[in-house]
């Protein structure tokens, strides 16, 4: 339940990096802004609030993303981090690549 357990993942969040790296944390905190996957559904039309795509298992993984170039809508080319070949910037860098060779001219599909 994330309305009930949000302010106190965050309050261990603050105190394990104030024990660990960020001594008097708290201290220096002026404001914070809480994020759950309540947020990222409502603000970010995420699919069941996940803020970074497909679930991370094989059959999600690389080959098995969705292609740069549907297999069932002609002319229709899909490029960032939730395509082939994966996640994350060098992911969504490498997806727009491949479309740039892929991807006609406007002027042959016009």
């Amino acid at each position: 339940d994330w309305a009930a357990m949000s302010e106190s993942y965050r309050q261990r969040i603050e105190a394990f990096l104030a024990r660990t790296i960020l001594p008097d944390l708290a201290r220096h905190v002026v404001t914070s802004r809480l994020s759950t996957p309540i947020d990222f559904r409502d603000r970010l039309l995420s699919i069941k609030g996940n803020a970074f795509g497909m679930e991370p298992i094989l059959t999600q993984l690389a080959w098995f993303r969705p292609h740069n170039v549907s297999e069932e809508v002609e002319n229709l080319f899909i490029v960032g981090a939730g395509t082939h070949p994966g996640a994350g910037l060098p992911g969504v860098v490498s997806s727009a690549k491949i479309l740039d060779k892929v991807v006609p001219h406007a002027s042959a599909v016009a």
